[in-house]
């Protein structure tokens, strides 16, 4: 039985404990900590954890009961939880993005480098999404041709926040499309530009620009348009179109059973973005217990991976400021990742 620690019991910590506990096997949380304590009173309390409520990140991290770390705190405080499981020699399973700026993404690179072993796997679970996946088994079959052209939006019903600003348009929500089309098209980057659209008078938040449109230019020459905002009242809504040279390969508009009723034809949207991703979030933690638990290498996404969309997550972040394309320039992939 894997033992994890937890760090960090907000919204996306009851996601995966909730599939911990009822869900998932060979895995179960034996240290909690968040900075309020209350929160993780509750999350323990919730789901009857027998787990101590730890008084700091580095006590979980160091607790010799603890075989791994989960790390579900706030984008800006991964960077040293996972350096200091790195240095303990224990795997990290750690919610995107692996930190907020390149530079400390390429601390962590550093770190398992100098290692000589990956121990982190990031939480881009879109690449453990049904639907994602047999995307890409159409793209890597050839059967489209070459892909040359995408389209994506991502679409929340509200800012995910209370902190949620313009740049958050980027950490929150197109560093999901950053880490996914890198992979779907097996490709790096060349540029990235964010725009503006006609601002949307649903918006909330005084300190968000929305909508945003950010365009990426693979090395090969394809080009992908994003499509971004907080504001879609009507719910949750992710949508990814690949255009090969010989066909189109997409993902379904609403992965949902589909009613005729009252005269109307129609999907029910969720608002919730966890439902949509509700197997993506069971299969990417298993897949990391699996392999820890059998003495392997994390296998999903790695800290190379997070590394490559904080560069352009940063890169776009200075597009926010002028609208202008931001080109991208990526260290050498060290041997360990390749």
């Amino acid at each position: 039985m894997l033992k994890l620690g937890l760090i960090g019991c907000g919204s996306i910590a009851h996601t995966h404990t909730d599939n911990i506990v009822n869900k998932l096997s060979g895995a179960k949380i034996v240290a909690v900590f968040d900075p309020v304590s209350e929160v993780a009173d509750k999350l323990v309390a919730d789901y009857q954890l027998d787990a101590k409520k730890a008084k700091s990140v580095e006590e979980v991290v160091e607790d010799p009961e603890v075989d791994a770390v989960l790390v579900c705190s706030r984008n800006d405080t991964h960077v040293a939880p996972i350096l200091d499981a790195i240095k303990m020699g224990k795997p990290v399973f750690t919610e995107k993005p692996l930190a907020t700026t390149a530079k400390d993404c390429k601390q962590i690179v550093d770190a398992e480098v100098a290692a000589g072993k990956r121990f982190v796997q990031v939480g881009f679970m879109r690449r453990f999404d049904p639907y994602y996946q047999q995307l890409k088994q159409v793209i890597d079959s050839g059967e489209i041709g070459a892909p040359i052209l995408g389209y994506c939006r991502h679409f929340t019903a509200e800012p995910a926040t209370s902190y949620f600003k313009t740049e958050n348009m980027v950490n929150d929500a197109f560093i999901h499309e950053i880490d996914i089309l890198h992979w779907l098209f097996n490709d790096d980057y060349q540029w990235v530009q964010i725009q503006y659209g006609r601002p949307n008078s649903l918006n909330p938040a005084k300190d968000l620009k929305d909508p945003q449109v950010a365009t990426v230019k693979m090395k090969s020459g394809a080009l992908v348009t994003v499509y971004l905002t907080q504001c879609a009242t009507y719910g949750y809504d992710v949508k990814c179109q690949i255009i090969g040279e010989k066909g189109i390969a997409q993902l379904p508009d609403m992965p949902h059973p589909e009613m005729k009723l009252d005269g109307k034809l129609y999907n029910t949207i969720s608002h919730d973005w966890t439902k949509r991703f509700a197997k993506a979030y069971e299969i990417e933690l298993q897949d990391f217990i699996n392999q820890v638990s059998a003495g392997n290498e994390p296998q999903g996404p790695t800290a190379w991976d997070g590394y490559i969309a904080a560069v352009t997550a940063d890169d776009a972040i200075a597009s926010q400021k002028t609208e202008k394309p931001v080109e991208i320039h990526l260290d050498e992939k060290p041997e360990l990742y390749r």
